[in-house]
């Protein structure tokens, strides 16, 4: 065998992944410890996708700001003096000093090591002691920007200028979702956790619905009783999965949680249905009538993943008198569960599959499809299409 058939982005070690799910394996274990795999995931999917930095509502005002590390990247999301929205470098363009830190509001950002200063568009202004440096020009200077779009309140970024716009990245979600405006709903609570293991075990996971009767037993599966995994197993359009509880056969259900008031305007079908969409290659997205759910997964190196998550409201409910109460006994801690659950999971596989003595069986084909096609969109993107070898 070749030195090029030893190596790990070599084709051939992926051909039983690649094969029709009732024939598929896993990912051989090595490319969730890789560190030269994981920096080519980095390289082809998350520096060319569009990624979700924050929520409008985060930075409702000029000068607000917050400060993100995504992918490696120091980044500030401020809103401009004209209200707009820009994704900007923090690192300091004189000696790489980290600019701001959390989130705040300011009228220039100004860099703590030797206060070298920028507009909020990232303009250079201001640069002491630099009169005697010869031939340098300000304007030559200024804070490096990445794309930066919004959709239903959430903040986009995409650190690939030649990518597609945000709006064709979403393709069909734009219409499917526009009467629930997300838009206009409310941060109520947000939760950060970091995982010791792979980003794409946590896909995985989100993938599928087999381990809910196991890990999730009681708690996800009671509020909907066996529909988290019929809905996995079913077919249709890519990336989005409904529970519908018109679905009497499948036995799906509206979660027996829901006690707070629904949308206004919803469909009888949205009414009656939530569903679990995931924009590859870090957003997940839980979409129940009364509210919307939302998780981050940023890989921090092959063995770490942080995790952030969101719950959003409309105002119209978060005005309610009981609203307080009703989130506080009944649905945060319902999340705060299930991530506890989750993360224990992915901690253990995690750990199982770090031995030189594991070796992966084979897919199910009823129960995880979904994760065959993840596996199959990482190779396509560190490989490049099957068709392509």
């Amino acid at each position: 065998m070749s030195s090029a058939d030893n190596s790990i982005f070599s084709p051939a070690r992926y051909v039983a992944t690649r094969a029709p799910i009732e024939d598929a394996a896993p990912l051989p274990p090595d490319v969730y410890f890789s560190q030269e795999w994981y920096d080519r995931e980095i390289e082809t999917i998350f520096r060319k996708r569009w990624l979700v930095a924050t929520r409008e509502e985060e930075i409702p005002n000029p000068g607000d700001y917050v400060r993100l590390d995504i992918v490696g990247e120091p980044l500030l999301i401020v809103r401009d003096d004209e209200g707009q929205i820009r994704a900007l470098s923090a690192s300091c363009r004189h000696r790489g000093s980290e600019l701001m830190t959390g989130h705040g509001n300011c009228r220039k950002i100004v860099c703590p090591y030797h206060a070298w200063t920028y507009s909020l568009e990232g303009k250079l202004l201001g640069t002491p002691s630099m009169k005697d440096a010869r031939e340098f020009d300000k304007s030559d200077h200024n804070l490096p920007s990445v794309r930066a779009e919004t959709w239903g309140g959430f903040v986009f970024i995409n650190l690939d200028p030649d990518a597609v716009s945000l709006m064709e990245s979403l393709g069909g979600l734009v219409d499917r979702l526009a009467s629930y405006r997300l838009e206009e709903m409310k941060v109520t609570k947000k939760w950060e956790n970091r995982f010791n293991a792979n980003w794409k075990i946590w896909v995985e996971n989100s993938r599928e619905g087999y381990h809910v009767p196991t890990v999730h037993r009681g708690s996800l599966d009671t509020f909907y009783p066996g529909a988290v995994r019929t809905a996995f197993q079913a077919g249709g359009e890519p990336m989005v999965y409904a529970i519908n509880s018109s679905d009497i056969e499948n036995g799906l259900y509206v979660p027996r949680n829901h006690t707070l008031p629904f949308v206004d305007g919803l469909s009888t079908q949205d009414n009656a249905s939530t569903h679990f969409i995931i924009h590859y290659p870090h957003l997940l997205l839980n979409v129940p009538p009364d509210r919307i759910t939302f998780h981050q997964y940023f890989p921090e190196g092959p063995e770490w993943t942080r995790i952030v998550s969101w719950c959003c409201f409309p105002q119209s409910t978060i005005d309610l008198p009981e609203f307080e109460t009703e989130v506080e006994e009944k649905y945060y801690p319902s999340m705060e569960v299930f991530l506890a659950e989750d993360k224990g999971v992915c901690e253990i596989v995690h750990r199982g599959i770090g031995g030189q003595l594991a070796k992966l069986s084979r897919y199910s084909p009823t129960e995880e499809r979904t994760v065959h096609e993840f596996s199959n969109y990482v190779l396509d993107h560190v490989l490049g299409p099957a068709n392509s070898h």
